[in-house]
């Protein structure tokens, strides 16, 4: 048995490093012993040794007077021992500089560090162009998909899609039925209105864009389930993207409302929206959730750091990318399409939502 501590264990990663890398592909020859021992300075008997005990492991196949061959597992194609020779391809998902501008950069990390920390090989992010070029030389090329980001080359990818794709749809997107994964944002945001309504809140604000249509819909399942009146002029849905000036506005309309109409509660369609609203309640004099309760959705950073910490609907995002991988490697295996994997939103409590001034839940 290796210990962690021994120049064998440090060399068996370097060599599985090597394996990660795309560089050598199943069956393909590897390092001599005295290729090893001159790219990483170690001994004869610490390259003989690592190798004996990697091809135990599975790794490779020792041919006599031929060499070491990359050897590949029975069950998923381009997999030796616990790596993947292939590298997995992942498509930018939009202009960059743009889409670190608010939440959808946080979602699209997230899923990118889900994806990359559970794939067993080298991840390369790349132009949707790029990757059809690939697609071209390669049909085997193994790629996760941003579809909803790649309208401009739409008619090229569903003409050139590589067998082994999965997508990741995010609402309102729809795609694919097979060989995806997707949140499902519903039940997260109908827990969230619910907790609201539980607190004694009935005039509950929405504000959102009109792409949010899934949390919209939630919304107005949770206030027809428990029997409450929804008003209109306390819906606020927005065709381009809400901005803080938009907010401000909203804000101010709705706190200079009459006592007896004015809305106790608001559940904002994403994070920044939410942020954006606390503030503006301050700016009015008032608290958070003594005077109003708030509440969010994607679980950004921030709101957990807020001054006063937000509640909101946590999307799985990161788990969406090891799920991707997941489904992926299933679909290497079977060679089969397969159904669609579907990860809940979850409703996380913090300090802005709290019971109706006055009373108590």
């Amino acid at each position: 048995m290796i210990m962690p501590n021994t120049k064998y264990f440090k060399l068996q990663n370097l060599l599985k490093e090597e394996l990660q890398s795309g560089k050598f592909q199943v069956g393909d020859r590897f390092y001599t012993e005295k290729e090893i021992m001159r790219k990483y300075h170690v001994s004869s008997v610490t390259a003989a040794r690592t190798l004996s005990e990697m091809t135990q492991q599975g790794y490779f196949e020792r041919k006599r007077k031929l060499g070491t061959f990359v050897l590949g597992t029975r069950t998923i194609p381009g997999m030796s021992g616990e790596v993947m020779t292939c590298p997995l391809y992942i498509n930018q998902a939009g202009h960059e500089e743009a889409a670190r501008q608010g939440p959808s950069w946080f979602l699209v990390e997230e899923i990118r560090r889900g994806i990359i920390n559970a794939y067993p090989g080298m991840v390369k992010i790349l132009p949707m162009d790029e990757i059809i070029r690939s697609a071209e030389q390669d049909p085997g090329l193994l790629t996760i998909l941003f579809p909803q980001r790649i309208e401009f080359f739409a008619e090229k990818y569903q003409s050139r899609c590589p067998a082994n794709t999965i997508e990741i749809l995010l609402p309102p997107n729809f795609g694919s039925p097979v060989n995806c994964v997707r949140p499902d944002y519903m039940m997260g945001v109908f827990d969230a209105v619910s907790h609201l309504i539980h607190l004694g809140h009935r005039r509950i604000v929405y504000i959102g864009s009109d792409n949010a249509r899934y949390r919209y819909a939630a919304y107005r399942i949770a206030l027809e389930t428990h029997r409450l009146e929804m008003f209109p002029e306390l819906v606020i849905r927005q065709k381009s993207a809400i901005s803080s000036d938009d907010v401000d506005g909203y804000a101010d309309r709705l706190l200079r409302l009459p006592a007896d109409s004015r809305p106790t509660a608001v559940f904002c369609d994403t994070d920044r929206v939410a942020l954006w609203f606390m503030e503006a309640v301050g700016d009015h004099g008032l608290s958070v959730p003594d005077d109003i309760s708030v509440i969010g959705f994607d679980n950004i950073p921030e709101s957990e750091t807020a001054p006063v910490p937000l509640s909101t609907v946590r999307v799985p995002y990161y788990e969406i990318g090891k799920t991707a991988v997941e489904v992926l490697m299933e679909k290497i295996k079977t060679g089969c399409d397969l159904p669609p994997r579907m990860l809940p939103a979850v409703y996380v409590m913090r300090k802005s939502a709290g019971p109706v001034k006055g009373k108590h839940p």
